[in-house]
Order: structure tokens, then sequence, then C-alpha cells
């Protein structure tokens, strides 16, 4: 049975922006009004054993979708289930499953050492005694803390802090890890030792983890499956390999010594795209093809065939290799870092 179960969810904000207080009636004048989608008919799940990213740009909902399946943030509509638990009528059971690290909060109690943080939310997650001291201990060994478990955290690193992080999330044993953007801000070396952390614990103990970044590497390193939300909307939910699949291997480049019409190129059969592209060393004809293999192999020698016959001369041919981010970019038309959306979570005065 899936551990994170979306149906159909949906979410809008309304903002009011207001205008300064009149001196004279001392009342605030309604100027602007939006409304922004922060999700509509989501619907994914995540297995036992699973990561599952989430990807997007700013404001497309990913931070939204992790705060409903936390129980922070409720949907308009639809059901989310966490280990078969309904977020909104069960709330007490779904907290006991979920541990949660959001992106720019500070969970850890800086004038605490990690062992007294550790100590002090495992207590208001009803984990007691000599347990709570041995899974602290344990945590801290896990990550590699066990060294600063008496250091405040005020004079911790950053990438210390993130792994302080985790382990208050892990605390309480849950099955469901929710991790917003896991691995930003941090030196190399930290953003590896998280992400080994992650596979271990989720390979070796059967959680579910889902994982929102912008770091394609991150997704396509560490996920089984990606979902790729954009304005709200989940524009591709699939298996990392097969998402990669869609697009990986059917691109060919032609370096060639001058441009003609693409579209020249459009009637060999198994040709379905053809566009130039500005190359470091000249113009690039760039050709999808077919995904099937004996199509493809005939597209591949007609496309030469024509070359020849229209006297351009072949100078190099290479195979696009595709990541996480071209499909990104093919899927949703916009880079990862920017959106025209306003924020996930709007300012001003909210209406849900």
């Amino acid at each position: 049975m899936a551990l994170v179960e979306l149906i159909n969810v949906n979410k809008h904000f309304r903002t009011h922006h207001l205008l300064q207080q009149d001196e004279m009636t001392r009342r605030r004048r309604l100027y602007k009004r939006n409304e922004v989608t922060a999700a509509q008919n989501i619907t994914f799940s995540i297995e036992p054993g699973e990561i599952f990213g989430l990807l997007g740009p700013n404001g497309a909902g990913k931070t939204t979708t992790v705060k409903m399946i936390s129980t922070l943030v409720r949907p308009d509509s639809g059901q989310v289930l966490v280990d078969g638990f309904d977020t909104e009528r069960q709330r007490r059971e779904v907290l006991s499953r979920v541990g949660v690290v959001l992106e720019g909060t500070r969970t850890s109690l800086w004038p605490l050492t990690p062992l007294e943080n550790l100590l002090y939310y495992g207590a208001l997650k009803n984990v007691r005694g000599r347990v709570l001291k041995q899974r602290a201990h344990d945590l801290l060994d896990f990550i590699g803390l066990q060294d600063k478990k008496n250091v405040q955290v005020r004079k911790l690193s950053r990438g210390q802090k993130q792994k302080l992080a985790l382990c208050i999330a892990l605390i309480a044993d849950p099955k469901v890890l929710l991790l917003d953007e896991p691995t930003t801000g941090l030196d190399v070396q930290s953003s590896r030792a998280i992400k080994d952390k992650l596979l271990e614990m989720t390979r070796d103990q059967g959680r579910a983890v889902l994982v929102t970044t912008h770091d394609m590497h991150v997704a396509q390193e560490l996920c089984d499956r990606v979902g790729i939300i954009n304005r709200g909307r989940l524009a591709a939910c699939m298996p990392t390999p097969e998402l990669l699949e869609q697009f990986s291997g059917r691109v060919f480049e032609f370096r060639v010594d001058r441009e003609v019409p693409a579209d020249r190129f459009l009637d060999i059969p198994g040709v379905l795209e053809a566009w130039w592209e500005k190359g470091a060393e000249g113009s690039l004809l760039a050709v999808r093809l077919t995904a099937d293999d004996a199509s493809r192999s005939d597209a591949l020698y007609g496309t030469v065939e024509r070359l020849r016959t229209l006297g351009l001369r072949l100078i190099g041919l290479n195979q696009r290799r595709e990541t996480l981010e071209t499909v990104f970019l093919r899927i949703t038309g916009e880079p990862m870092e920017t959106s025209d959306e306003e924020a996930e979570t709007p300012s001003g005065t909210g209406e849900s």
C-alpha cells in the first residue's frame, strides 16, 4: 500500500493588497486582489522504499504540496492520505507518521546542543526515556554528528545544521519523510553526505521520501520517480529512467558548413522534428527521430543522404544525451529558477 497518496488535490490562494491607511477615515482601501493556483488536480502516490522527486520552478506549487501532506495547509478539495490516514480528519495519526524539513526553516534551537534538540523534539512527539536517548545517539552517529552532540547549534556549519534538521525529522521514526530543497546552499561534501544517508535509510528502512529540488543532478541521482509540477499542474509523473527515455537517444546533432530551411528534412520517414541551433563551432542541425529502432536507423541514413543531396558538408555527428533539466525545459517551456506566477504561499492577507 502507498504510504503517501494525493487524489485530485486542489489549492488556491487569494491575496488582498492594501493601500496605506487613510489619515482621515482611518480605513485601508482594497486596490488589488489576486488568486494563485498552487495545486490543480494533483494526483500521485509514493510507495515504501521509494524516493519521489517533485520538480518545478519557483511558484510552481512544490512547497504547498509538501505542506498539504504534512497537514500545515488544508487542500480546498481532493484527498491527501498518509499511510491510509486522511490529513484533514485524522491529523494526529498523520503527524505521528511524518517527518518534515522545510527549506529556510530554522528547525533546531540554536542555544541548545544537537543532543538536547533531539531530546526536546523527541519528547514533544511522545518518544520517551531510554528509547529517546538511544535513538538520539543513533541518529547523530548515523548522520555523522556524534562528535558535535554537545556543541551549541549556533556554532555549527550550515551543512551540520541541515544534518541536524534531518535528525529532528527522524526522531519519531516516521514512515514518511518530506524534504523541501534538502541540499540548497550546502557545500559538495555536506550535500553528498545527506544524499548518501537518504538513499541508505530509504532502501534499508523502507521509508517513503518526497524530495523537492531545483538541482537536476540531485533528482537524477536520488529519485526513483519524478513528478514535474508547473503552475500548479503535474505536467509529468513517471519513473526517472522512463522519463529520460521519452527524450533520450532520439535527437541527433549534425554539424554542417551552412544552413538550409529545416523543413527540407521533415518529409524523411522517421524524422519527427528538425531545427537549427548555434553551436560553439558553427551551425547545428538538430533532428528528433522516431522511437522505433529500425525506423530510426533508416531516418538517420536518410538525413545524411539528404545533407549530401543539398550540398551540405557534414563536419560532425553527435547523439544528444538528455538530462532531467532538458526534459523539464521541454515539458514546461521555462527554466527551473524562474516563474511568472506568484510565490507559492502569497504574502498579504491570504484566504483559503
